[in-house]
């Protein structure tokens, strides 16, 4: 989540810029928009899957609520604006969770996107900020790594002694012997994952989180029991990529100082990418298990993306993309194949000589048996980050890749200026000019957005107050205007801050005819939008 949360929990505008939950505790009650339930066993209404309220002894209902009314023809979600009891709703949670006093960096949102607004427990946004833990929309904890492919490994390079690996099933090298030592080359299994050394204390937080969770919140006994990062190795975790719906299931065996995630190149596959660099999340499997609700995901479009509605157990080569099947496997190549290449034929003329995944199909030799034809002291000892990551701004960025295509002598940079220009400036160009056009007015003081600008021209949100509506405990807002000024949230910044870098890539670079007009184009229209025809600046030299 943008900013990062650890509740996903709603206190509108009362935990300040923020979002603080100690804040929103000053108001003691606070209005939200939130679904509606009632409660199976005290009938009264309650924004909870859990009834909040206490009976007349004070003690808490926690009742099952259900019940929703169906979403209305104009597609809004099923909240209503309602008044809940915010800190006698903690002070249960707090007393429920057996803690002394709550983490003072709970982020809680200001609003719920899913259909039925229905927030989770607050007691798991209270634990998640106490070890220090964002929250997904979805409710599970992830961390990002770049896709790094990966056939064999040696228990030296990954950290894990030889002796736990042996418990794991790796029993025997690449050469069929009984595995006793840390320097064996071993092949790795086509769903074990290798994470990041900076992941490594991330996991053992999320794990100590899901066993407090366990404990305190559903009355069972621990999971992981984690005392220290070793015992990490060896539990399920699941991998899924952005803009998919599919988690895979996988197996932490270890972890290398370098930033990526490294696993099979099948297993990149299987999550639908080409083994190319792109950045993956993962998350412990009891924590999605546990978390995960298709009842909190956000009803907008994309909503069901990024989420594991599914989760593959086992990896099935014939199901992944075809071009993940040109993986090489071979230990060495023919001399068939050496004289081939001085003909300098197509390279599907000379596939038949080459070993192939493609060719193992509907065999164990798809997902096993890989080879190699070179070796390396340590699998790791490149670069520990991405250039990406490592390069601050975007000119940065596109300034390396240029600087790479002078080198490679099979690309031309003038063809890739021009894609850059084409693929990323132009598109992130006009991509601005459209938020630009369509933009919020945010209020500097309470942060609330407006769709238009307020007749007033100042903020007119309304700090909530309460008073009866006369059912239950539901109460509507009395209020004094924020009064705050308004500012826009796209500036012409923002959209013109490519120009210059377009400008000077165009000149030297010399990029095609077609590009250049297609810049100069979207320029003229930038300047019609920010400049104003009918006025025009003059000097004083301009009247003698």
């Amino acid at each position: 989540l943008t900013p990062t949360s650890s509740a996903l929990f709603p206190i509108a505008l009362s935990g300040g810029n923020q979002r603080l939950l100690n804040n929103s505790l000053m108001q003691k009650s606070i209005t939200v928009q939130a679904g509606r339930r009632t409660c199976s066993v005290c009938g009264k209404m309650t924004p909870f899957v859990r009834c909040h309220h206490r009976d007349q002894n004070r003690e808490p209902c926690y009742g099952r609520a259900e019940g929703q009314p169906s979403r209305d023809l104009s597609g809004r979600r099923r909240g209503e604006l309602q008044t809940i009891p915010l800190d006698s709703i903690v002070e249960d949670a707090r007393i429920r969770l057996r803690i002394d006093h709550l983490p003072s960096t709970v982020k809680c949102v200001k609003s719920l996107r899913n259909e039925s607004q229905t927030p989770e427990p607050i007691e798991k946004g209270i634990l998640r900020a106490k070890h220090q833990l964002p929250v997904f929309r979805d409710g599970t904890i992830r961390y990002d790594m770049s896709d790094v492919p990966i056939t064999h490994f040696k228990p030296v390079e990954i950290g894990a002694p030889w002796k736990k690996l042996y418990n794991l099933g790796y029993t025997h090298d690449v050469d069929g012997n009984e595995l006793k030592s840390d320097e064996q080359m071993l092949e790795i299994f086509p769903q074990d994952f290798i994470i990041a050394k900076d992941a490594v204390g991330f996991f053992v937080r999320a794990a100590q989180y899901v066993d407090e969770l366990l404990e305190r919140f559903y009355n069972l006994p621990p999971y992981y029991n984690l005392s220290n990062h070793d015992d990490l190795i060896g539990h399920l975790i699941c991998a899924i990529a952005p803009h998919t719906s599919g988690g895979v299931l996988s197996r932490i065996i270890g972890w290398t100082d370098s930033s990526g995630g490294f696993a099979h190149p099948m297993f990149h596959a299987a999550k639908r990418r080409n083994c190319d660099g792109d950045e993956d999340a993962i998350l412990l499997l009891l924590d999605g298990l546990l978390n995960f609700s298709r009842d909190i995901l956000p009803s907008g479009r994309g909503g069901l993306m990024d989420a594991p509605l599914v989760l593959t157990t086992r990896l099935n080569p014939t199901e992944v993309d075809k071009e993940a099947l040109n993986v090489d496997t071979g230990w060495f190549y023919s001399s068939i194949f050496y004289e081939k290449t001085l003909e300098q034929l197509h390279p599907k003329d000379v596939l038949k000589f080459v070993d192939l995944v493609e060719h193992r199909l509907e065999s164990v030799g798809a997902l096993r048996g890989y080879g190699y034809t070179h070796d390396c002291e340590k699998f790791d000892a490149g670069p520990a980050f991405s250039a990406y990551k490592t390069l601050d701004t975007m000119e940065d960025k596109m300034h390396g890749q240029l600087e790479l295509g002078h080198k490679l002598r099979s690309t031309d940079v003038r063809v890739v200026a021009s894609s850059v220009v084409r693929a990323h400036f132009l598109k992130d160009l006009r991509g601005n000019l459209n938020a630009y056009g369509r933009q919020k007015i945010r209020c500097v003081k309470c942060g609330h957005s407006y769709r238009r600008m307020p007749l007033a021209g100042r903020c007119i949100q309304r700090k909530a107050g309460s008073r009866n509506s006369g059912q239950q405990e539901f109460q509507v807002k009395d209020s004094v205007d924020c009064n705050g000024n308004l500012a826009l949230t796209v500036s012409e910044g923002a959209v013109r801050k490519y120009m210059k870098v377009m400008d000077y890539v165009m000149e030297k670079y010399d990029v095609d005819l077609y590009t250049r007009q297609n810049v100069e184009w979207l320029m003229a229209s930038t300047d019609s939008l920010f400049n104003n025809d009918r006025v025009k600046q003059l000097s004083l030299t301009d009247f003698l």
